[in-house]
């Protein structure tokens, strides 16, 4: 690979740039050359970030957690608690690519995009300067597709750049070792010769020609059109229930957008606590009052307002234009204006316009939330696990091997063998070990009792299967989500669709521990039963 890279950056310096390219470009830039394969890279976990935020993947995402047994008994119940997780790794996410982004910018030769560090440094106070900035919708759609057709050029030139450093290996031996076979190495200077102009066409096609302040310039709106998106979806999120039946998953953000409003007693916030305090506490969150801060509209460049005449468009930030609705709207229609001042919401009551008002301001203690976040991404790991769990003691991934081995050995435990039974041993921690150990002491006289009658085995045995239906998926997430980090960092390609709020990481040690002892327990009884019965039979 890298012999291809330098193959090709040693005859492309001196190349001239296609006549059909030149209209597109800014000549008078540096050339992003070589980084391509970087900003591909870059390009391709932002689509990957804009796709994940979709109004069907995060209605999907809050099913899954609202449905997930393990993760209400080793995370928590409360589901705010961990939409705030998951919008942790969000703003992880899109912290480390604004700060790739900002290292591009400070090549360009704008120098406004020299200042978008101190965006990321401190978004409250930097925020200002980049108002609207952001694409609206369907731009941001077409920037989108061509950001994955540059991953995909990109993707195609990694492989011909491959393959044109093996031709010219082979050229080069054929003419070292081959003195007399001319006819050969005119073959090969041929296919040499087509393979650089493949190489050249996909080059031209590919962000490598473009400038630094034209990729910067993608990236860098992009991003601020997702950091929008991700405020109205945390926005949205203490106003719409995940069991609603009003608001059904779509794929149309601006219908989604369209179609709720916020409440005086649903303001944006979230309850972020230790897992060991949440569940002692009930999951009906939703009704309390949450109380919310905000900034003052000058610092964010906007004042909270409602048209009043024209509610066939409801926007929120720079999305607005891009957001409209049918006058035959029954959710608008509900919400018209029977009054001056005083709109009618669905089936309740009336809420004023200082009160509508004030819940636009409330809105905007979500954005703060978001952007204190990214303040503090950079001085530490959003992603630190609290103490007392899995990810706090880095055993999250090993746990989760662990679990799915005894899965397997559950699904056929007259099928283990010594082997398999050491290898589980030798994985266990000494704690789970010294556990087990007093476990099996204790309970020894209920196994010599059950070992003479006959539904002891199959009960056994369904327990454990009714363990696994709730722990299993939570280790088969972890390894997948280990698994598409180290994929992503072998290929430009992010492909990921699992956050870490769905695996172990953030899962309570003592208690997956216990599940783990009570099912190293029930698979001791079950195959100590069967081989004991094997042997009276005999």
């Amino acid at each position: 690979m890298r012999g291809g890279e330098m193959v090709a950056e040693s005859w492309f310096g001196g190349s001239r740039l296609n006549s059909r390219n030149n209209s597109n470009l800014d000549i008078t830039g540096k050339m992003l050359g070589i980084l391509v394969f970087e900003v591909a890279s870059l390009m391709s976990k932002v689509v990957n970030l804009w796709h994940s935020l979709d109004d069907t993947e995060i209605f999907k995402l809050r099913k899954e957690m609202a449905n997930s047994l393990g993760l209400r008994r080793l995370v928590s119940n409360d589901e705010n608690y961990l939409m705030d997780l998951a919008l942790n790794e969000i703003i992880e996410n899109f912290g480390i690519l604004a700060t790739s982004v900002a290292r591009l910018g400070k090549k360009c030769n704008n120098p406004v995009y020299h200042r978008f560090e101190y965006f990321i440094r401190d978004p409250i106070l930097n925020s200002f300067e980049w108002l609207r900035w952001e694409y609206c919708l369907k731009k941001m759609e077409r920037k989108v597709q061509k950001m994955e057709r540059f991953v995909l050029v990109t993707m195609r030139l990694t492989r011909e750049l491959e393959v044109l450093a093996e031709h010219e290996r082979t050229l080069r031996r054929i003419r070292r070792n081959s003195e007399g076979d001319g006819m050969k190495a005119v073959e090969w200077q041929k296919k040499v010769i087509l393979q650089r102009q493949e190489v050249k066409n996909l080059r031209d096609m590919s962000p490598w020609v473009r400038t630094y302040d034209y990729v910067v310039r993608i990236l860098l709106r992009s991003l601020l059109t997702i950091l929008e998106k991700i405020k109205y979806v945390f926005r949205t999120h203490q106003m719409v229930s995940v069991s609603s039946a009003s608001v059904p998953p779509c794929n149309s953000f601006s219908t989604l957008m369209s179609s709720v409003h916020p409440s005086d007693n649903n303001l944006c916030g979230f309850n972020s606590e230790p897992p060991g305090q949440s569940f002692s506490k009930s999951a009906q969150i939703s009704g309390q009052h949450l109380h919310s801060h905000h900034h003052s509209t000058a610092l964010h460049g906007r004042h909270p307002r409602l048209k009043t005449k024209q509610f066939g468009h409801v926007g929120i930030g720079p999305f607005k234009r891009c957001v409209s609705v049918g006058s035959n709207s029954q959710i608008l229609n509900s919400r018209k204006p029977i009054g001056t001042g005083s709109f009618r919401f669905i089936g309740a009551y009336n809420v004023n316009m200082d009160k509508l008002n004030y819940s636009k301001i409330g809105s905007l203690s979500c954005s703060d939330k978001i952007y204190s976040k990214l303040r503090v991404f950079n001085t530490k790991h959003l992603l630190d696990a609290p103490t007392s769990t899995l990810g706090d003691a880095a055993l999250s991934l090993h746990y989760a091997n662990i679990i799915i081995l005894i899965e397997k050995l559950v699904s056929a435990p007259h099928m283990i063998c010594l082997d398999a039974r050491d290898e589980l041993y030798n994985m266990l921690p000494a704690c789970i070990r010294n556990a087990l150990r007093l476990k099996l002491k204790s309970n020894a006289k209920t196994l010599a009792s059950s070992i003479r009658s006959a539904s002891p085995a199959a009960e056994l045995r369904m327990a454990l299967v009714r363990i696994l239906e709730w722990l299993a998926p939570l280790a088969h997430n972890m390894i997948r989500w280990q698994s598409d980090r180290n994929f992503e960092e072998q290929r430009m390609v992010s492909q990921s669709d699992i956050l870490l709020v769905q695996t172990l990481h953030f899962a309570n040690r003592p208690k997956t521990e216990a599940a783990i002892i009570e099912l190293l327990l029930g698979l001791n009884y079950v195959c100590r039963i069967g081989r004991t019965r094997n042997k009276l039979a005999l």
